[in-house]
C-alpha cells in the first residue's frame, strides 16, 4: 500500500509542477507581449521625432543629420513632381481648398465652388481635344477622356452629336450658364453655381 501512496504523491507533485510551469509560461508570454507593444510604440515615437525634426530643420539640420534630411527633401520633391505629372496625364488640377481633382480649365471647383487658379487653357487645348462631357483637355489620339472616361469622338465624327442615352444619365446642364456638368458635380466648373 505504501508504494501506491508514494506513487500517487509523486504523480500529484508532477501535476502541480506542470500546472505551475504552465502558469509561469503564460505570465512570461503576457509580459513579452507587453514589451513588444511598448517597443512598437517607441518605434512609432522615434519615427514621429525623426519626421518632425526633418520638417523643422529642412535648412538648418545639425551636421549628423544633414545628409538624411537632404535625402528626405529630395525624395519629397520627386514625389511632388510625379504627382504633378499624374495630374497632367489625367488633365486635372487639385482644388486648393478641398483637394478634389478638377479639370484643368475649370474656373471653379465642382465639389466646393472655390475659384480655381487661372491657367492657360488655350495652350493646353492646342495639344489636345476638349472632352464633350467634362471639358477636360485630353491628348490628341486618346480614345477615352482621362478625367471622366467619356469616349472621345474620332476626328471624322467630331461633327456628329455625342448625345447618347448613357450621356443623358451621367451629365446635366448648369441652370445658370448652361455648361454640361457631371451628375456627381455639386458646383458648376464654369461659373461656380451650386447645382441641385
Amino acid at each position: 500500500m505504501g508504494f501506491f501512496d508514494d506513487l500517487g504523491k509523486r504523480v500529484s507533485d508532477v501535476g502541480q509542477r506542470a500546472v505551475q510551469k504552465t502558469q509561469e509560461m503564460s505570465e512570461v508570454a503576457r509580459f513579452n507581449s507587453m514589451i513588444t507593444q511598448n517597443e512598437s510604440k517607441i518605434n512609432d515615437i522615434y519615427y514621429q521625432i525623426g519626421k518632425l525634426y526633418a520638417n523643422v530643420h529642412k535648412n538648418d539640420a545639425e551636421e549628423d543629420f544633414v545628409g538624411m534630411v537632404k535625402t528626405v527633401n529630395e525624395l519629397e520633391q520627386q514625389n511632388n513632381e510625379i504627382r504633378k505629372k499624374i495630374q497632367d496625364v489625367k488633365g486635372v488640377q487639385r482644388c486648393p481648398k478641398c483637394g478634389a481633382e478638377v479639370p484643368k480649365e475649370a474656373a471653379f471647383c465642382n465639389f466646393c465652388g472655390t475659384p480655381m487658379p487661372k491657367n492657360d487653357f488655350n495652350e493646353a487645348l492646342a495639344d489636345g481635344v476638349q472632352c464633350p462631357r467634362c471639358g477636360a483637355i485630353v491628348k490628341k489620339g486618346m480614345r477615352f477622356c482621362t478625367s471622366c472616361g467619356q469616349a472621345m469622338p474620332s476626328p471624322e465624327n467630331q461633327m456628329k452629336s455625342a448625345d447618347t442615352p448613357e450621356q443623358e444619365i451621367k451629365e446635366k446642364k448648369c441652370p445658370k450658364c448652361g455648361a454640361t456638368v457631371g451628375n456627381d458635380s455639386v458646383f458648376c466648373a464654369e461659373c461656380g453655381t451650386k447645382l441641385n
